[in-house]
C-alpha cells in the first residue's frame, strides 16, 4: 500500500513537472523592467520647478486635450492600440511617461478615498482558490501583488505602457510582467483558472472589449473566473440628491470625479447588458454587485 501510494505521488510530482515545463515553453519571455532604460517622453523633459514648465502642464491637465506621443525608442510601440492613445484620466500623456504614471500611481487610491485598494483586495480574495490568475492592466502591480498575497501561486500581469510595468517592477520585484493587451495576452489556449481586471474594460471601446472577453474565454479552462472592478454606473446617472442620500458626502465626491475625468468610453461600458453579454462569449455572470464608487462582477466560462 505505501508503495502504491509513493508510486501514485511520484506520477503526481510528474504531471505537475510535466505541466510546470509546457507553461515555461509557450508563457511569453519575460522582460527585466527594472533594469531596461525608457525614453523620456515629453512630459519627463519639463522642469516643473520652473513657471513655465508648470504652467504647461497644469494648462495641459485642466484644459487641453492632445494626442499621446510615444517616444523614439519605446519598447513594444506596436503593442499599444490606437485606443490608447488618449489622455486618460487627464493625464498629459496619458500612461506614457516616468514622472506622471509614477506620480499617478502614488495618487490613484488617494483619490479614490481607499477604495482601489479595497478593490484589489476583494478581487484577490474572490480568486484565493485559483492556483494561476492573470491581472490584466495591472498598471502599478498592486492588484497582482494582492493575488500574491492572498496565497495564489502562479501570477502573471499584463500592460501596454513600459512606463507602468517599470513602476509595478521596481515596487513589487516577485512580480512576472508582460508588455500585452487585454485583447492579446499572448498566452496559450487554457492557460488560467483566473482573470483579474481592475477598472480597465470601461477604458476599452466596445468592439476591442467584445475582443478582449474573446481572448479570455480563450486562456481560460473551463469553470474559470472573471472577476472585475469597474467605476459604477450610479454616480454618473444619479442625481447629486439621491447620490448624496445613497452615499452620503463621498457620493458627491466621486460624481464631481466622474464629472472631471476624461472616459471616452464608459458611456458605452455601462450601457451594455452584461449578463448578455457574458452570456454571448460563454460566461455565466454569477455575481453583480453594483454601489457608489465601484461595480464588482464576476463571471464564469462555461
Amino acid at each position: 500500500m505505501v508503495r502504491d501510494e509513493g508510486v501514485n505521488l511520484d506520477s503526481e510530482n510528474r504531471d505537475a513537472s510535466a505541466e510546470s515545463m509546457l507553461n515555461a515553453q509557450v508563457d511569453p519571455s519575460l522582460t527585466d523592467w527594472r533594469g531596461i532604460e525608457l525614453p523620456d517622453a515629453w512630459p519627463d523633459q519639463l522642469q516643473l520647478n520652473t513657471f513655465t514648465d508648470f504652467s504647461k502642464l497644469m494648462r495641459f491637465i485642466f484644459s487641453e486635450r492632445a494626442r499621446v506621443v510615444l517616444p523614439d525608442g519605446m519598447p513594444g510601440q506596436a503593442v499599444v492600440p490606437k485606443y490608447m492613445l488618449q489622455e486618460f484620466h487627464n493625464l498629459p500623456n496619458g500612461y506614457y511617461s516616468k514622472q506622471l504614471t509614477a506620480g499617478y500611481i502614488r495618487s490613484f487610491n488617494r483619490v479614490m478615498l481607499g477604495t482601489l485598494q479595497h478593490s484589489h483586495s476583494r478581487l484577490a480574495n474572490t480568486l484565493r482558490n485559483c492556483q494561476s490568475v492573470l491581472d490584466v492592466g495591472c498598471a502599478g502591480g498592486s492588484g497582482a501583488a494582492a493575488l500574491k498575497s492572498a496565497g495564489i501561486e502562479d501570477v502573471w500581469g499584463i500592460d501596454p505602457s513600459p512606463y507602468l510595468l517599470q513602476q509595478a517592477a521596481n515596487t513589487h520585484p516577485d512580480l512576472k510582467l508582460i508588455q500585452a493587451t487585454a485583447e492579446d495576452t499572448t498566452f496559450p489556449d487554457q492557460r488560467f483558472d483566473g482573470i483579474s481586471v481592475c477598472f480597465l474594460m470601461h477604458e476599452i471601446p466596445p468592439k476591442h472589449a467584445a475582443r478582449a472577453l474573446q481572448e479570455f474565454s480563450r486562456i481560460l479552462r473551463p469553470g474559470g473566473l472573471v472577476a472585475i472592478a469597474e467605476p459604477s454606473p450610479l454616480q454618473m446617472h444619479l442625481s447629486a440628491w439621491a447620490l448624496f442620500k445613497q452615499a452620503g458626502w463621498k457620493g458627491l465626491y466621486f460624481k464631481a470625479l466622474a464629472w472631471h475625468v476624461f472616459e471616452p468610453f464608459v458611456d458605452a461600458w455601462h450601457k451594455r447588458n452584461l449578463s448578455a453579454w457574458f452570456d454571448e462569449h460563454g460566461f455565466d455572470l454569477v455575481e453583480d454587485d453594483n454601489s457608489v464608487p465601484i461595480r464588482y462582477l464576476l463571471a464564469r466560462k462555461r
